[in-house]
């Protein structure tokens, strides 16, 4: 085996990425595309699709909710579960303010095989329900808390 062959096949090894041209803007990975998006990122656009679904079905009640996205609760040492979602706000000058963990919502969807999307919508579901102080039902008559 020649020594480029060898060193073209363990170019990834330290996990910095993909390298040569194919990493570089070209017809197969334009500028600003690219090859593989982050998991955040993922999760981003997951939030964003149920969020925008949950829009459309309560627009009235969306809008007095603002939404945001932070990696992992800030939690003291002997909190006991690990929430999924936070709710604060909802006073006559603030809106609601529901904020959906990354990392906690996709370490249980690997561990417990539910689809990420679903446990997404779920957490945001009841959430909401509980800020509201609604049945999950009335924000979403899809609703199905055993779903898989």
């Amino acid at each position: 085996m020649t020594e480029a062959r060898r060193h073209r096949r363990h170019i990834d090894r330290h996990g910095r990425g993909m390298l040569g041209p194919i990493s570089r803007p070209s017809s197969f990975a334009p500028r600003g595309l690219p090859l593989q998006r982050s998991t955040a990122a993922q999760f981003d656009e997951v939030v964003a699709i149920e969020v925008t679904r949950l829009e459309k079905r309560l627009p009235q009640v969306v809008a007095r909710v603002e939404f945001a996205i932070e990696d992992v609760p800030n939690l003291d040492a002997h909190a006991g579960e690990i929430p999924l979602t936070h709710s604060t706000g909802g006073t006559s000058h603030e809106p609601y303010r529901i904020v959906v963990f990354r990392r906690p919502i996709e370490l249980r969807a690997e561990r417990s095989g539910a689809g990420l999307a679903w446990l997404v919508r779920s957490a945001l579901v009841l959430e909401l329900a509980d800020v509201l102080a609604l049945s999950p039902e009335q924000i979403d008559p899809d609703f199905d808390a055993e779903e898989d």
